[in-house]
């Protein structure tokens, strides 16, 4: 993509004797990013104390050209939301409210519509099965029909949250692995957003409201300019549109068939173009639709780094980091039903939150995200000293090789910024 945002890094400060010959410029993240047809995107490098880096490329708003801003622009985080659920649960763990290894039911406290495994009835659901995806709740989406509705459609009850938990997961549904609750993972965000249920019901008040309560506002973070709804924000021209790249006429009625309701469009007559991709709101909306500037998300991220500040204890961050099951847990396959032992080795979960192998061998602590013109990436380092953040309005959901190669320069931006500024205390750079 020819037009991108121009501005010049304002200020190289180096401290001790480096070299930066390994640290991408601007230009070279540039053409990585229109090689693979990203409209826009925010890079922000953080440590414990400072900000390393920070760069916006390109445009949240193709039609009326509206460049991407760090500190103004919204994105939708996709699944990276899932990791305030885990900062959540472990807010109310500390304060005694509840225990990551009893029954959710005793949390949920509706003798009438209880949640349980119709074949496994004795194993119970739990906090720490549910966000670390071992709870064995099947992902039974068909379409994106079913899980993506137009604007804030997703919150016209407010019991909206409990509707979807106890519809989706009721014993008689079809949305259950034939396995034991705790035997195999499988990633749900349907269980994520049962973990903020319980969330909701134990704080008695609205998840969304928690997050801003009890992790944003304690992180000096203006929660005017967060939320789940497009109500909840003042402005929308702030809000990153969404956008899917094709080259060939026929994905456009492929999308119209998956989201007839969206009326999606063309931005231009010929092709190559994007589609427009309107608003929405998900129905599992815990897990996958909190709105934040990469700005404000940086703060959160250096929480972290600052193992929990002043929101969460350095025990409890430990905890998420931890891997469930020593890593023994097997993936779910379709070919492990009954006493099948072929699966393939559990991905690294913690408790909302991920380790990453790179193809370097380096691992890194976080969450990816995607949704329709969504594609992100929220990392920490092995040494807790350094974290990378990179959001786009992008779309790796499509089944073609152009998704595969947007999530790979992800990576790759990643993996370059860590190299960068991956080093010793002694020696630093910030740009």
């Amino acid at each position: 993509m020819a037009c991108f945002l121009l501005f010049e890094l304002l200020v190289i400060s180096l401290v001790g004797v480096r070299s930066v010959s390994n640290c991408p410029d601007r230009q070279s993240i540039e053409e990585s990013l229109s090689k693979v047809h990203v409209p826009g995107a925010a890079i922000i490098v953080v440590n414990a104390t400072d900000v390393l880096y920070e760069q916006a490329f390109g445009y949240q708003s193709l039609s009326r050209k509206q460049s991407i801003d760090i500190d103004k622009s919204i994105f939708t985080l996709a699944s990276v939301s899932k990791t305030f659920i885990g900062v959540a649960v472990m807010q109310l763990v500390e304060k005694e409210l509840v225990d990551l290894d009893t029954d959710i039911n005793q949390y949920l406290s509706e003798p009438a519509r209880r949640i349980f495994h119709p074949q496994y009835p004795s194993h119970s659901i739990t906090l720490r099965k549910l966000i670390s995806h071992t709870a064995s709740i099947y992902s039974n989406i068909t379409s994106l029909t079913d899980f993506i509705l137009l604007n804030d459609t997703v919150f016209t009850s407010q019991t909206a949250l409990a509707d979807m938990c106890f519809t989706y997961l009721n014993p008689n549904s079809s949305n259950w692995l034939p396995k034991p609750p705790g035997s195999v993972y499988l990633y749900s965000n349907e269980g994520s957003s049962l973990a903020a249920l319980v969330v909701e019901r134990i704080a008695k008040i609205p998840y969304d409201q928690y997050i801003k309560e009890y992790i944003l506002k304690p992180l000096n973070i203006d929660v005017r300019k967060t939320g789940f709804r497009l109500a909840d924000f003042e402005n929308r021209e702030e809000l990153v549109e969404h956008y899917v790249y094709v080259s060939n006429q026929s994905f456009l009625p492929l999308w119209n068939k998956e989201l007839p309701h969206f009326n999606i469009t063309q931005i231009a007559e010929s092709l190559p173009t994007w589609l427009h991709i309107p608003f929405f709101s998900i129905k599992a909306f815990p897990a996958g639709l909190l709105r934040i500037s990469t700005g404000s998300l940086s703060l959160f991220l250096r929480m972290i780094i600052n193992n929990g500040s002043s929101i969460l204890t350095p025990r409890s961050v430990a905890e998420m980091r931890r891997v469930v099951g020593d890593g023994l847990i097997p993936q779910y396959t379709e070919n492990s039903i009954g006493n099948s032992t072929d699966v393939s080795m559990m991905p690294t979960a913690g408790l909302g939150w991920f380790w990453h192998t790179m193809s370097d061998g380096h691992q890194y602590f976080g969450h990816n995200g995607g949704l329709p013109g969504v594609a992100n990436l929220m990392l920490i380092n092995e040494k807790n000293n350094i974290g990378v953040i990179v959001l786009t309005n992008g779309d790796i959901l499509q089944p073609i090789d152009l998704s595969a190669e947007i999530y790979a320069t992800i990576i790759d931006i990643h993996k370059k910024m860590f190299q960068c500024f991956d080093i010793n205390t002694t020696n630093s750079i910030v740009f």
